[in-house]
């Protein structure tokens, strides 16, 4: 084994997750390459370091193995409602069993805390020669990358990307996250570590994002605010805007013999269920159970990559079919009182909103 290495390709959550994954699972730091080496101290771009995530439960517990979870903000529960609509859905913590439904942190400060856990170990280096690869048993891509084999789906949406204050929330909302469906997309709140505060995803018809990121932000905020009412009393648009158009990639084929593609690298999804960083730590944590078997056993990589690929199909097709349709079929007239009663009967029978609510918080299981 000392003579082989297995390189990670990618320097982001799902990639450092993975190298510290499989340490955890008993591979030694001496097999494993990062590439790049991560710098713990190296700066991040100030608008990919201010990016937020929304972390489930299911994630958090994953993370908490491996690294100590920087500061967030808790949801302990979540509203789902429909422009135009009186039917909504509830999904609290406390009714599930859990501390809390996710977290919501910033992506800068959390591949901040991957960098330092990996920092204490000594990982092996690539070899001089890139072309030399006889070493290199193993390539798990982790750089963000999907690639010419992935399946894509336009949804002719963007995602408007901000922040927003509401200093007269009141105390009960302030763990509260919000989603909205409008007429071509859904709106989310998330709560920040910040008190009073929440991170803004707007998605919408892409003509519209454009206009709306040229809007003065006083206009804005006014815009914002009848689309989302005064459940959070008067909102303030705060600093700058980011515009991201909205694709759904997904690999086709998410192991070879001796590659094998992770995260966004196999699959971006649409923002709606918050979901992509999520599917990703699985795929993360479930590839070093397969590898640290195969390792502990004897078995072939290869081997092991085809028992990940197979172990990984239905999480990873649930969660991309369930997002895919929450992004989509919300914008269809002709259906949009029956998702109304839909939403009013889930809130009211736990039987239904259960399973939907685990499944966000852990994959399918």
């Amino acid at each position: 084994m000392s003579d082989t290495l297995w390189r990670i390709r990618g320097a982001g959550p799902v990639g450092l997750a993975c190298a510290l994954f499989a340490l955890r699972r008993g591979i030694p730091a001496s097999t494993i390459a990062l590439d790049p080496l991560p710098v713990a101290d190296e700066p991040i771009a100030p608008g990919l370091a201010a990016r937020v995530l929304a972390v489930s439960h299911g994630s958090c517990q994953l993370l908490g193995r491996i690294a100590t979870l920087p500061a967030a903000g808790r949801i302990g529960r979540v509203e789902v409602s429909m422009s135009g609509h009186l039917g909504r859905t509830r999904i609290v913590a406390d009714e599930l069993g859990v501390p809390a439904l996710g977290q919501v942190m910033r992506y800068g400060a959390l591949l901040d805390s991957l960098r330092r856990a990996a920092a204490q170990h000594q990982w092996a280096s690539l070899p001089a020669d890139p072309d030399t690869t006889e070493r290199i048993a193993l390539t798990i891509h982790a750089e963000g990358d999907a690639g010419e084999d992935a399946r894509v789906r336009e949804f002719d949406q963007s995602a408007l990307l901000g922040e927003v204050a509401a200093p007269q929330a009141h105390s009960d909302h302030l763990l509260t996250a919000f989603e909205r469906f409008g007429e071509h997309g859904p709106l989310a709140l998330l709560p920040l570590p910040q008190s009073r505060r929440w991170a803004l995803v707007w998605c919408d018809r892409a003509d519209l994002g454009e206009l709306r990121l040229a809007t003065d932000p006083a206009r804005l905020s006014a815009e914002l605010q009848s689309r989302v009412g005064d459940m959070l009393g008067p909102l303030e648009i705060c600093g700058a805007l980011g515009l991201a158009p909205l694709t759904r990639r997904a690999r086709r084929q998410v192991a070879t013999a001796s590659e094998v593609w992770i995260g966004n690298a196999a699959q971006s999804l649409h923002p709606v269920a918050g979901q992509g960083l999520n599917l990703g730590l699985r795929d993360a944590f479930e590839l070093a159970d397969c590898l640290a078997d195969a390792h502990r056993s004897g078995i072939r990589v290869s081997d092991a990559l085809q028992a990940f690929e197979r172990q990984r199909r239905a999480d990873r097709l649930l969660t991309i079919g369930l997002t895919d349709l929450m992004a989509e079929s919300f914008t269809w007239p002709l259906i949009r009182p029956l998702q109304s009663g839909v939403l009013g009967a889930l809130d009211m029978l736990s039987a239904l909103r259960t399973p939907l609510a685990r499944q966000l918080m852990f994959g399918r299981r």
